[in-house]
């Protein structure tokens, strides 16, 4: 978005409904993921969302850090940030911005940050990506928003194969930090996962901007 020039971006925001702002972490996905996983998948929705309902949301950019990890930000910090950037939104005429979570990480922190209601004028939704997995038949079991899951690593496939080092799977355990049964990702669900849940967001999205 921001590669735009500052007059394209100010007529973008002129038709814009919705702010959209992306939330990743850097963490442990195990040694067959990187470790920013959850923010390459962020980004990837909130571009997709994004493209489908242009031009009525504005995607700001994910915020690649969460309130834990090899690289993270304190909660107040976070905070700060978040606030920060809706209040020069607000400014800019956004006055409904949606927080699309990727990592469970975060979950608490954004639960009580938009429940603090930090900008008076400005509505927030927040949506945890994860729960808006469809259930793959295949995947019976296994945790949606685990860590460098068979759930994350279908979607990193389809993404981008070279994301992934494949190699190195049959080593992604729990003692590696990862949650569920690696074994069980395949391109293909990747695919249905990703098609599914991005009808999933847009539909509350577009709900939202009704509202």
């Amino acid at each position: 978005m921001f590669e735009q020039t500052y007059y394209e971006i100010r007529h973008r925001l002129g038709q814009s409904l919705i702010g959209l702002i992306p939330l990743g972490s850097v963490k442990n996905h195990g040694p067959h993921l990187p470790a920013n996983a959850t923010s390459l998948i962020a980004s990837h929705y909130s571009l997709k969302v994004s493209e489908s309902l242009q031009p009525y949301v504005f995607n700001i950019g994910e915020i690649p850090y969460g309130v834990e990890g090899i690289i993270s930000l304190k909660p107040e910090v976070l905070n700060v940030l978040l606030t920060n950037i809706l209040e020069n939104l607000s400014k800019l005429g956004l006055k409904k911005i949606v927080l699309l979570n990727a990592d469970p990480i975060n979950d608490a922190f954004l639960k009580e940050f938009v429940s603090k209601k930090p900008i008076k004028d400005v509505e927030l939704l927040q949506l945890n990506i994860w729960e808006n997995y469809p259930d793959i038949q295949s995947l019976e079991g296994e945790p949606k928003g685990g860590s460098g899951g068979a759930y994350l690593t279908s979607q990193l496939l389809f993404i981008d194969r070279g994301l992934v080092r494949e190699d190195r799977m049959k080593y992604a355990d729990s003692s590696m930090g990862v949650e569920g049964n690696v074994s069980k990702a395949r391109v293909e669900i990747g695919e249905i996962i990703l098609s599914q849940t991005t009808r999933a967001l847009i539909e509350k999205i577009e709900e939202f901007m009704r509202k």
